[in-house]
């Protein structure tokens, strides 16, 4: 009970960021995979007790995490489906780094990646790592603007398989994927998931937790899933 109470007054005096973006039609989706759809399924108007709506959501819509078996088949050794991913991937000290100067076809590069360290600290083993591009701001529903899902930064694979090497267990970024527009073969994502990292996309707010922070992305329990839609938080000292 002293522990839970030691935590209760730890949380108190922190303040929660919500991480996590609207679930709405029209929303961006990356370019090849399905559209989300929300529909009326019954309603007071229709004379029930209780308004009821559907969900057709595709697992990379919205704020998301990947699973490793997004892009690793069955039989590799890190493979693991949505249910199968520990939850202790999703919830852990945080680190944002701070790449909001870059322009669409950027690329993390190892050398930045040493000169963050070098400036605030390792990244340690356990660690979630966040990517600030500051890209959120070009978030918005697909008939309004679309140059949220035209191009975007990134990290290059040589970066992720520096993390890789840091043993962190999962990244974050406030783009439509963790591999810029501009990289090709998906280098990032095969390096990280195939080292068992898990990838959250499409977060935002990340100017609010720059430094250190404790990140929850809990995803849905899903028997077969690639992904999960989140609701990502972060809790930062300061209420």
């Amino acid at each position: 009970m002293e522990q839970i109470r030691s935590c209760l007054e730890l949380l108190a005096g922190m303040r929660l960021i919500d991480l996590s973006h609207t679930l709405e039609e029209e929303m961006p989706v990356y370019p090849t995979h399905s559209r989300y759809f929300h529909t009326k399924w019954d309603s007071f108007d229709t004379g029930s007790p209780a308004l009821v709506g559907q969900l057709l959501i595709n697992e990379h819509c919205g704020t998301h995490v990947d699973a490793t078996g997004h892009f690793l088949q069955e039989g590799h050794p890190e493979h693991r489906y949505m249910a199968e991913t520990p939850l202790s991937n999703c919830m852990g000290r945080a680190v944002t780094l701070d790449f909001a100067h870059y322009t669409d076809q950027d690329l993390v590069s190892v050398d930045e990646l040493c000169e963050w360290e070098q400036a605030n600290g390792p990244i340690e083993p356990g660690d979630i790592v966040l990517f600030r591009f500051g890209w959120d701001r070009h978030y918005a529903p697909r008939n309004v603007d679309r140059s949220y899902t035209a191009s975007w930064p990134g990290i290059s694979g040589e970066a992720a398989e520096y993390l890789v090497s840091r043993k962190i267990k999962a990244v974050g970024c406030d783009t439509l994927a963790i591999d810029g527009s501009g990289s090709s073969g998906n280098p990032a994502h095969y390096s990280l998931l195939g080292s068992g990292i898990n990838i959250f996309e499409n977060l935002k707010g990340l100017d609010r937790t720059l430094g250190e922070s404790f990140f929850i992305g809990l995803p849905l329990k899903i028997k077969g899933g690639s992904g999960s839609p989140v609701r990502a938080v972060a809790f930062v000292p300061g209420r």
